[in-house]
């Protein structure tokens, strides 16, 4: 049961062909809103005020580190039970990708303001040059965001299947320490009938 519950746990989260997590689904957010600075028009381009440009994305980066903490200590807890190192171990490397996905995402909020700015200064002039380089900066963070996600990914695919892997051991060994005791069970099984027998052979009342 152990086990079955580990599988459907490791399938749910980790096969391509299903649903997105959740902190999967905020770094997509995340991309979009970056994506979607590249094509509003200029008009729109001046209302973004830099406060406003900033938190809308900070609180979508904020979104995806809590999504993140809590897919981490999910996965942790599942792992905990059958291997406490690894369980650690874990804890830190997905630590270290989850901080390099933060860097990256403020980076891309930096320098999405940086190029939003340049766009407002120029909307007298030619910005052509700027729209290009922003759309191959967005080319780009798409790639990396899906590393860092790739990353993530498989590295908590890495501690399930050893989890599994150990799991599937424990019941192997639980197998084997017990299985002694069945097969004795089952040599005494025949002389249950000796009591029947016993109490079929008693004199019939009179």
């Amino acid at each position: 049961l152990v086990l079955a519950a580990i599988s459907a746990c490791h399938a749910r989260a980790l096969q391509h062909d299903e649903p997105k997590t959740r902190w999967e689904e905020t770094v997509d957010r995340f991309w979009q809103y970056v994506a979607d600075l590249n094509t509003k028009a200029d008009g729109m381009l001046q209302d973004i005020k830099d406060s406003q440009l900033r938190r809308e994305m900070d609180t979508l980066i904020t979104d995806t580190m809590d999504e993140l903490v809590i897919y981490r200590d999910d996965i942790q807890s599942k792992l905990a039970p059958f291997a406490q190192d690894a369980s650690l171990k874990l804890r830190d490397d997905l630590q270290l990708l989850i901080n390099k996905l933060y860097t990256d995402m403020s980076d891309a909020r930096d320098r999405s303001t940086q190029y939003v700015n340049e766009m407002k200064a120029m909307m007298e002039q030619n910005v052509d040059d700027i729209m290009n380089r922003v759309s191959a900066y967005t080319r780009k963070l798409k790639k990396r965001l899906n590393k860092d996600s790739e990353e993530i990914r498989n590295t908590a695919t890495i501690y399930l299947e050893e989890l599994q892997a150990r799991a599937s051991q424990n019941m192997e060994s639980v197998k084997e320490h017990l299985e002694p005791y069945v097969n004795q069970g089952r040599r005494r099984g025949p002389r249950g009938a000796g009591p029947a027998s016993l109490s079929s052979s008693r004199p019939r009342p009179r």
